[in-house]
């Protein structure tokens, strides 16, 4: 089980990528200029279950889809930004 600061650290680190501390260009998507932010957000990151917290390559997902502002993307183009931004190790 993930203790309740690791799991406030995770939170965190996912809210700094949507803050805009990542480029979040894709090389195969080409350049977008909007700024992700948390405001009006559809979603609550704060209510990230530990179990979900715990799982490094569903955190780095979840990365990748905010860092991208959630545009439908494909696996490939979501591996990809994982690995540009080393979220965490794939493979």
């Amino acid at each position: 089980m993930i203790s309740g600061p690791e799991l406030r650290s995770v939170v965190d680190d996912i809210k700094r990528v949507a803050e805009g501390d990542y480029d979040n260009t894709s090389d195969e998507a080409g350049s977008d200029s909007t700024q992700n932010t948390f405001g009006g957000r559809a979603y609550d990151i704060d209510r990230l279950h530990a179990d979900d917290a715990r799982d490094k390559v569903f955190v780095a997902i979840l990365k990748a889809l905010v860092a991208r502002h959630n545009r439908p993307s494909s696996p490939k183009e979501l591996a990809t930004c994982i690995m540009k931004h080393e979220f965490t190790m794939l493979g």
